[in-house]
């Protein structure tokens, strides 16, 4: 963890505080729904903190999910996360997007970490949300969007739409800063700036500008996104090469 972020080193005391919260009270605590980033330093620090009696998990509600809680688990006991499926009128409706069920969310008044992963379906999306907001947001979530929706709590959707598009781009190379230049629009000057402020990960892990990226790989950045590289299709007639990724 980048000792120079106040944001994550107050964040990170937080989690600190629900760890000894649940060493002197002998229970399980939980935080709120932490990025993927964040879940992966945090989990690293609080394994190596955490007494032996004190089992230390993540969990986001389903299996491969990005945003996740921690949980300093004194005994067995469930992650207290509950899905919520939205569903609307298909005919008379245009299907809202996972920007519009986020900011809908955001709303109602809720912060950030009260929400997990938002998986949109054929006909919906299913929330995960912090139990203690279940019902309250599935009482007061009417619309998405400009989309009429309603909620049920304890429900999953079983269809689930691929999430993010795919995009080719041309990159000189596979070093990290080219790659990131191309797919986020970025300048050469822009990408190496955000690499040594510790704002790009791969996998979830900070990286250095000259570190090569794979097929399968990661890339988030912090405050533009994230994207997967999928496929290496060749090269262009000038040699550069051709990357499809998902965004």
């Amino acid at each position: 963890m980048n000792s120079e972020n106040q944001e994550d080193k107050l964040l990170f005391a937080k989690v600190l505080d629900r760890l000894n919260s649940a060493i002197k009270k002998e229970q399980s605590a939980f935080t709120d729904f932490l990025d993927p980033v964040r879940c992966e330093s945090f989990l690293s620090l609080l394994a190596k903190k955490a007494p032996q009696e004190i089992i230390v998990k993540a969990n986001g509600g389903f299996e491969n999910a990005e945003r996740k809680m921690l949980g300093m688990i004194a005994d067995e006991e469930s992650f207290p996360i509950t899905p919520i499926t939205f569903t609307y009128n298909a005919r008379f409706s245009k299907p809202p997007s996972h920007r519009d069920y986020l900011g809908a969310v955001l709303g109602l008044g809720l912060e950030r970490g009260k929400i997990g992963d938002i998986l949109i379906g054929e006909n919906g999306a299913t929330i995960y949300v912090s139990s203690d907001v279940a019902e309250f947001i599935c009482e007061n979530l009417q619309q998405a969007g400009r989309t009429a929706i309603k909620g049920k709590i304890g429900e999953a959707l079983t269809s689930i739409e691929p999430q993010g598009k795919e995009k080719r781009i041309t990159v000189p190379s596979l070093r990290t800063d080219a790659v990131i230049s191309s797919a986020f629009n970025l300048s050469r000057r822009e990408s190496a700036a955000l690499i040594e402020s510790e704002k790009v990960f791969v996998n979830w892990k900070p990286v250095k500008k000259t570190q090569l990226i794979y097929l399968g790989d990661t890339i988030t950045i912090r405050g533009h996104g994230r994207v997967v590289i999928k496929e290496q299709a060749g090269n262009t007639k000038k040699d550069r090469i051709i990357l499809i990724i998902i965004m």
